[in-house]
């Protein structure tokens, strides 16, 4: 059974969001951390390298200024095309498809995903990654990104982010059903190829604000989803691919980059940032400023985004690109 997909690109050039931005992009200030306050620590989800959290990547002014921007876009490319007088209209599930009818804008800026990149710090905290030995992102051993036969492989390294830069605004009752993350191969600035390899996620509100409960981003280890979580519809293919047999699994431990080994928080990956549903989905809660990195493509692990129960949840979207 073909297993269902998110194709972003694709889903919001069908809703006729794919637009140029009406506005300018605010000026990021990150990193938010400094000789002074140090760096936080790269946090093991699921892994070693499946899914990964980093707190606080993006500082508190940095947050409420993309979600102004946020606001702003969708009330011009969105909202204000709705007729008020008339019901918001209802999205239909698409077959293939996992059913989303959560807010999406997207732009190709590769202005905003190089200050991101650079600017804000992600390149430095990819290159720790790659430089620690129990995750070794850029080795040939272990979870390596590599290419070509199994006696000649050739390590790639990550040259940035995707300049396709996706906004989220989920509202009460909105979700993302189970789904994949598919790799795409695009242009760099200089007509290169360049191909995605890790999603990336950035939580610009989060369950500790007033404004927002619910919405966890929930990943299934065994490739499946056994139970179907309370209030959430069974996968389709809406964006993403929908649930099947996945290769991908994970040990479920949360533990700091800095002390592996150590940082454990509870059984079944449970910790501050994540706990662990009963039908065995590992839910990491959207904590405001958090980055979530996790594999995609052909070692992409089923996900979901769960139903927002109150208030709306805001996100910044977009991957890390590789050298083909």
């Amino acid at each position: 059974m073909a297993r269902p997909t998110c194709n972003d690109e694709e889903e919001t050039n069908n809703n006729d969001h794919d637009q140029e931005s009406f506005l300018e992009w605010p000026r990021l200030s990150s990193p938010s951390f400094s000789s002074s306050r140090p760096a936080p620590r790269w946090t093991t989800i699921l892994g070693p390298c499946q899914v990964l959290v980093f707190p606080n990547f993006l500082s508190l002014p940095d947050t409420r200024a993309l979600t102004d921007y946020l606001l702003q876009e969708m009330k011009l490319q969105i909202d204000d095309k709705l007729d008020p007088s008339k019901p918001r209209p209802v999205k239909i599930p698409r077959p293939g498809y996992a059913f989303r009818d959560n807010d999406r804008i997207q732009f190709d800026s590769p202005e905003f995903a190089s200050m991101v990149w650079n600017k804000c710090g992600l390149r430095d905290r990819w290159r720790e990654l790659w430089e620690h030995p129990k995750y070794g992102l850029e080795t040939v051993q272990g979870h390596s990104i590599t290419s070509g036969t199994r006696n000649n492989k050739r390590v790639r390294h990550a040259v940035g982010l995707s300049r396709n830069i996706r906004m989220y605004r989920y509202q009460q009752g909105q979700s993302f059903g189970a789904h994949y993350d598919e790799s795409v191969i695009e242009k760099d600035d200089s007509g290169n190829d360049v191909v995605s390899e890790y999603t990336v996620l950035i939580y610009l509100n989060g369950e500790r604000d007033p404004d927002l409960i619910g919405g966890e981003t929930v990943f299934y280890p065994k490739g499946k989803k056994p139970i179907p979580t309370s209030g959430v519809t069974a996968p389709t293919r809406g964006g993403g691919k929908k649930g099947g047999g996945n290769k991908a699994a994970g040990n479920g431990n949360a533990a700091a980059l800095g002390a592996p080994g150590s940082g454990a928080a509870g059984v079944g990956g449970e910790s501050g940032l994540s706990y662990t549903l009963p039908n065995g989905g590992v839910a990491v809660k959207p904590e405001r400023g958090l980055l979530l990195v996790h594999k995609h493509g052909d070692e992409c692990m089923l996900h979901e985004a769960l139903i927002v129960q109150r208030g709306f949840k805001y996100v910044l979207r977009t991957d890390v690109v590789y050298e083909p």
